[in-house]
């Protein structure tokens, strides 16, 4: 995957089209972050439905650095508060680590995320990490 790859694929997923998300991925690909994973497309089809009913996320793109076996992203998401969700609700749903965010608030996260890629060009694995800065 090229960095215009990878634009294109912000542009879809600050769009919301899974469709088009869903192009970039091998059909058992795995998306690890905040304590869980979300495996398949439909899995991620799944939490997206639910997750983005109660958050808007954006993504802002910083720095794109290939490797040999896929590339990492930096990138800034911004998540604003669309509607009232509980820790317990993310909790029953087994996404503990993740935090709400109040109805109209948003909260900047850097995020440093891990693309692997296989020899179909496809994403099979993507995990993320959240850059902490010092206080």
């Amino acid at each position: 995957m090229t960095e215009d790859d990878y634009h294109r694929y912000i542009e879809a997923f600050n769009a919301q089209d899974y469709a088009t998300l869903e192009t970039f991925f091998a059909d058992d690909f795995v998306l690890e972050n905040a304590g869980f994973a979300v495996r398949g497309k439909a899995a991620f089809r799944e939490f997206y439905a639910f997750f983005h009913a109660f958050c808007r996320e954006e993504v802002e793109f910083k720095e794109f650095f290939p490797g040999t076996s896929g590339f990492v992203a930096n990138v800034v998401i911004h998540f604003t508060g669309l509607q009232e969700l509980s820790q317990s609700q993310l909790d029953e749903r087994g996404y503990s680590g993740m935090t709400p965010i109040s109805i109209g608030m948003t909260v900047p996260v850097e995020f440093y995320i891990h693309y692997i890629v296989g020899a179909d060009g496809l994403i099979h694995h993507i995990k993320g990490a959240v850059w902490i800065p010092e206080t």
